[in-house]
């Protein structure tokens, strides 16, 4: 009997597997201009916020790649990213306007190697403090900047800053009883609502004090005669304090991310006397002191 031999070809693709280093932070400037390479802000310098809205700043620097090319399309490199937070609540965090913040970064060539990025950043007015009377005095706050190329490889570089503690409250710069008869006492229907809103990064509260009031053509108003409240009350109220000098502990807290522009009130009482006529006016100061 004759024998067959059969002989098969197999066939085989070989494939190549890239690897290469994961790219390089090489510096982290934070500064107050794109593209600038000055360490303008950090713990020994500290940048204070603007009150009552945002700041922006720029984290700057530039990224090494292991693959010659001058952009996102030629490279390796997919993006660079700034996560800026509060030490303690770390890098992971949900963006929140106290404690963390996330921003994408633009970048431009250099060289073949090398990229420049630029990261802006607007941080909010009550963006948690780190400095002395802060809410956050032990810690320090981070900005950290990740490159991450083609195979999801990251590299990653923190420079540290501090945010100073900033008291600061809106204050309106009048107060007016409108036109009132002798002996007339204001009630929670014609008294002043007096808003004091949180500009700042620092539990506040008030003191309030006043002159008398001199009336043309006749009589005066003694300070002792008006009086504010921390709830909405007649003249002569027992919660009422006449206008004193004394603190009026309002506890105006830190603003969130829910109740940013946040306001509580005073409210402000007259009691007039018998003799009084004409137009009155006096002096009244509200100062804003750690609460």
């Amino acid at each position: 009997m004759a024998t067959v031999l059969i002989v098969v070809a197999l066939g085989f693709t070989a494939t190549q597997v890239l690897a290469y280093p994961p790219p390089g932070v090489d510096d982290v400037f934070i500064t107050s201009a794109a593209y600038s390479y000055v360490d303008t802000y950090n713990t020994t310098n500290p940048f204070p916020l603007n009150v009552g809205t945002t700041k922006t700043i720029y984290v700057n620097g530039r990224v090494t790649t292991s693959t010659a090319g001058t952009g996102f399309a030629d490279g390796t490199l997919q993006s660079v990213e700034l996560r800026m937070y509060r030490a303690n609540v770390g890098s992971s965090c949900t963006i929140d306007l106290n404690d963390c913040y996330k921003v994408s970064c633009t970048v431009t060539a250099n060289s073949q190697i090398t990229l420049n990025y630029s990261c802006t950043l607007d941080l909010s007015y009550i963006s948690d403090s780190t400095m002395t009377g802060g809410t956050h005095e032990a810690e320090v706050w981070n900005a950290e900047v990740i490159a991450t190329d083609d195979q999801n490889q990251v590299g990653s570089r923190i420079q540290t800053f501090e945010i100073p503690t900033s008291l600061s409250v809106g204050i309106p710069t009048s107060v007016a009883f409108g036109v009132l008869a002798r002996e007339q006492a204001t009630t929670v229907a014609n008294n002043v609502n007096y808003p004091l809103t949180q500009n700042g990064n620092d539990v506040a509260s008030v003191t309030v004090s006043a002159t008398n009031m001199t009336c043309t053509p006749t009589g005066t108003i003694q300070a002792s005669l008006m009086s504010w409240s921390l709830t909405d009350v007649d003249a002569g109220d027992p919660t009422t304090v006449p206008l004193a000098g004394v603190p009026a502990n309002v506890n105006l807290g830190l603003g969130t991310d829910d109740d940013v522009g946040l306001v509580k009130y005073l409210y402000f009482n007259i009691t007039l006397p018998s003799v009084v006529s004409g137009t009155c006016s006096g002096f009244m100061t509200v100062e804003a002191i750690a609460g």
